[in-house]
């Protein structure tokens, strides 16, 4: 996982209240998922104006996670999280453009295993990351 998207992340980050990286991609599936619900129900409400900040949120953090992407370690899964992660890119901006809440919820089903299996990961393999503060 690339240290400069994260340590950008946590540096312009509004909680600051992850510790560690694991524990900030964490919180950046939450604030993505969220975003996502909330530009559904900006999508019922017709409020362009909310749906468009949301969804340009979600897509950052996405880009975020893209970008933290560790190629040369984690082969095959980097590669099919890279093109799952484009994918809901390419829903969340045709879901901005159609005004399709249909296509929202499809990146909530993409993103929610992801975050679940995120989640998942033992503290022992958390950090055999090599990761520092």
């Amino acid at each position: 996982m690339s240290r400069t998207s994260i340590n950008k992340y946590r540096q312009n980050s509004v909680s600051g209240s992850a510790e560690n990286p694991h524990q900030l991609v964490a919180a950046i599936f939450r604030q993505l998922l969220g975003n996502v619900a909330a530009a559904k129900g900006a999508i019922a409400q017709n409020n362009i104006e909310q749906r468009n900040t949301l969804i340009n949120k979600a897509t950052s953090l996405i880009a975020v996670l893209e970008d933290s992407l560790d190629f040369e370690n984690g082969g095959e899964l980097s590669s099919n999280l890279a093109s799952l992660y484009e994918y809901c890119s390419i829903l969340l901006f045709k879901a901005n453009i159609e005004n399709n809440a249909d296509k929202l919820e499809e990146v909530i089903q993409i993103l929610l295993p992801i975050k679940s299996a995120w989640d998942q990961i033992p503290t022992e393999e958390r950090n055999k990351a090599g990761f520092t503060n």
